[in-house]
């Protein structure tokens, strides 16, 4: 994406990268310590597994920081869902977007290519198929998941959604993560 060099930057287009990832209250386990020979343990009720999805947008104007938007969805992501959310991206940044995504069925929609046309100035761009080193959002699940959510025992569901917002408004108070995770994408 070098200066002037992308249809984005030549019409003031955001680059917005998208993806969805779900939690549900069995942690994301990381390494961790303890005295030789006892191994660690970590409890988590079993049983129903509620879950929640997470839709997070890594938002790159071509005129200032970057921007880590989200939004948190019961169930899964369909791509009803995705269209309902996408005008608050839009008009996030009053401007047209590229917006950037992987080889998903529902992405592929008829629903989603007549919503992508209806959105003035919208432009659909898909990733390789099985390429989510190319998506800097899944970075930032990396992140959230290595980080505030690592090896927590939440025991309910309520608990697990409110760590995860902290962790997600650390991304949203931190532009040069955002930037370090598209630059491991090496489509800078």
């Amino acid at each position: 994406m070098a200066p002037g060099g992308t249809n984005a930057e030549r019409t003031g287009a955001v680059i917005v990268f998208a993806d969805e990832t779900a939690l549900s209250l069995p942690p994301p386990v990381r390494a961790t310590w303890a005295p030789r020979g006892h191994t660690p343990t970590l409890r988590v009720r079993m049983g129903k597994r509620p879950k929640t999805s997470l839709v997070g947008w890594c938002c790159h104007p071509p005129d200032g920081p970057p921007k880590f938007l989200y939004r948190m969805v019961p169930g899964s992501v369909t791509d009803r869902e995705s269209i309902r959310q996408l005008p608050d991206v839009h008009r996030t940044f009053a401007r047209p977007i590229v917006l950037v995504w992987d080889n998903l069925g529902s992405r592929r929609s008829r629903r989603m290519q007549a919503f992508a046309e209806r959105v003035d100035g919208s432009t659909l761009v898909f990733l390789p198929p099985y390429s989510p080193d190319l998506d800097p959002v899944e970075g930032s699940w990396a992140h959230l998941k290595s980080g505030a959510l690592a090896n927590l025992g939440a025991r309910t569901l309520e608990e697990l959604v409110s760590v995860a917002r902290q962790g997600l408004r650390h991304l949203q108070r931190h532009p040069a993560l955002l930037n370090g995770f598209l630059a491991a994408t090496d489509l800078t």
